[in-house]
C-alpha cells in the first residue's frame, strides 16, 4: 500500500468515525429533550373533581386549628413605611355602600371612645375612594396615620385573621410499615439536606412525632408558615415556586417583570407558566397519586376552551403545593392581609370554587432533583 492509498483509507475511516460520533452525540442530546417535549405536550385534560385524587402518604396525624392575625408591629410598619415605599401596602378596609355596613365596621375596629370619630373619617374617605374592582359596590378605604388613633390595633389585626393547621404526624405506623417508610423518605428526600433527613429518620426510628411546621417543610416554607409580610406582591405563585427553591423566584430568567408599586418577589401568571414549563412536568392525578411537593394549579377554564391545547396561562387563578394526606402549603393572595398557611386541598378548592365560573386544575411535578439549592444571595431578606 503506497502513501496515497494509506492516506485515502485513513480519511475514509476518519469520516466514518466522526459520523458515528456525531450520531451518538445527537442521540444523547435529543433523547432526553424529546422525552421532556412529549411530557410537556401530553394532552392531559383539566380535572374538575379533586375528590378522585389519591396519595400514597396517609400517615396518622393530629391536627390543631389555630387562628393567626397580623402582628400589631407589622400594622404600624405598614402605616408608616407605605407613605414612602409604594411596595408596602397601606392599611385598608373594604366598606359597602350602606351606612349600616360602615357603622358595623367602625364599631368592630374602633378604639375605646373613638367610634364617632372613626365613623366620620370612614364616611368621608369612602366618598372619595375607588371601587375595590370594576363593577364592585365595595370601596377600599385607607387608614391614614391621622386616623390610626381612632382604631384599636388588635381589632384591626383580627379583621384579617386566618386559619392555619398545625399537624403532628404519629410516626409509629411509618416505623412499622416498611413500604410506607420507604415511600415517605423517598418523597421528601429532594427537599431536605442530609442533616435534616437524618433528623427525620431518627424521629421515625424512635417513634417520636414529626411536626410539619418544624420538621417537614423546606427552608422557605418553614420560615414563612403562619406569618404575614408587609409588602404587596409576594403571592401564591411565588409561594408555590419558592417552596421548591428561592432560586426559581429570584432567577431573572423567570421573574422577568418588575411591576410598578409591587415588590420584586411578585410572580405573574406568565412567569409562573414559564417556570412550570422549564422545571416541571404534568401528571394526571386520575392515573398517578399525588406526591409531596406537587404543584396544584387552579384555572378558570372558559367553556369553549375545556379541551383546547396548549393551556392559556391567562386563565390561571391560584397555585398551591401538595404535602401529604390532603394537606397543602400556600399563600392566599398578593396582599399582606393574607398569610402563608397549611390548609386542606379541599378547603382551597371550595374557596376558589366561589370565585370562578368553571374551576379546573392541573398538577405539575418538579423534574429536577436539585430542589434544595439556594441562590448566591439571600432572596428572602424581604420577609423581615
Amino acid at each position: 500500500m503506497n502513501f496515497y492509498q494509506f492516506f485515502a483509507k485513513f480519511q475514509m475511516n476518519k469520516k466514518a468515525l466522526l459520523s458515528s460520533l456525531a450520531a451518538c452525540i445527537a442521540i444523547s442530546i435529543s433523547t432526553p429533550s424529546m422525552a421532556v417535549s412529549l411530557l410537556k405536550n401530553k394532552k392531559t385534560p383539566f380535572l374538575y373533581d379533586i375528590t378522585t385524587f389519591t396519595t400514597t402518604l396517609n400517615p396518622p396525624v393530629k391536627e390543631e386549628m389555630e387562628t393567626i392575625s397580623i402582628p400589631q408591629n407589622k400594622l404600624r410598619t405598614r402605616l408608616v413605611r407605605s407613605e414612602t415605599d409604594l411596595t408596602v401596602e397601606p392599611l385598608s378596609i373594604a366598606i359597602g355602600p350602606r351606612e349600616s355596613q360602615l357603622t358595623a365596621i367602625a364599631e368592630k375596629i374602633s378604639a375605646v371612645g373613638r367610634v364617632e370619630e372613626l365613623i366620620a373619617f370612614l364616611r368621608k374617605a369612602r366618598d372619595k375612594a375607588q371601587p375595590a374592582k370594576s363593577g364592585s359596590s365595595l370601596k377600599i378605604v385607607y387608614i391614614t396615620r391621622e386616623a390610626f388613633p381612632f382604631v384599636d390595633p388588635r381589632a384591626l389585626s383580627d379583621l384579617y385573621a386566618k386559619s392555619n393547621l398545625n399537624i403532628e404526624i404519629d410516626t409509629h405506623k411509618i416505623k412499622s410499615d416498611k413500604i410506607l417508610r420507604k415511600e415517605f423518605l423517598s418523597q421528601i428526600a429532594p427537599f431536605f439536606t442530609k442533616k435534616e433527613r437524618r433528623k427525620i429518620h431518627r424521629k421515625i426510628s424512635q417513634g417520636e412525632p414529626i411536626f410539619v411546621s418544624k420538621d417537614l417543610l423546606p427552608e422557605f416554607a418553614k420560615k414563612m408558615v403562619g406569618k404575614y409580610i408587609v409588602f404587596r406582591g409576594p403571592n401564591c405563585f411565588h409561594a408555590a415556586l419558592a417552596f421548591h427553591s428561592p432560586k426559581l423566584t429570584s432567577s431573572t430568567r423567570i421573574n422577568v417583570k418588575i411591576e410598578k408599586n409591587y415588590h420584586r418577589a411578585m410572580i405573574n401568571y406568565d412567569e409562573l407558566w414559564r417556570a412550570i414549563n422549564q422545571n416541571f412536568y404534568e401528571i394526571n392525578p386520575d392515573e398517578q397519586s399525588l406526591k409531596y411537593g406537587d404543584m396544584v394549579v387552579f384555572f378558570d377554564v372558559p367553556e369553549d376552551q375545556r379541551k383546547i391545547f396548549p393551556v392559556d396561562y391567562k386563565t390561571i387563578r391560584h397555585a398551591t403545593t401538595y404535602l401529604f394526606g390532603g394537606y397543602t402549603f400556600s399563600k392566599g393572595s398578593k396582599s399582606p392581609n393574607s398569610p402563608y398557611t397549611v390548609r386542606e386541598l379541599a378547603e382551597e378548592w371550595h374557596t376558589w370554587k366561589r370565585y370562578t365560573k368553571n374551576l379546573g386544575v392541573k398538577v405539575f411535578r418538579r423534574s429536577s432533583k436539585n430542589v434544595s439549592l439556594y441562590p448566591p444571595r439571600d432572596s428572602t431578606d424581604w420577609m423581615y
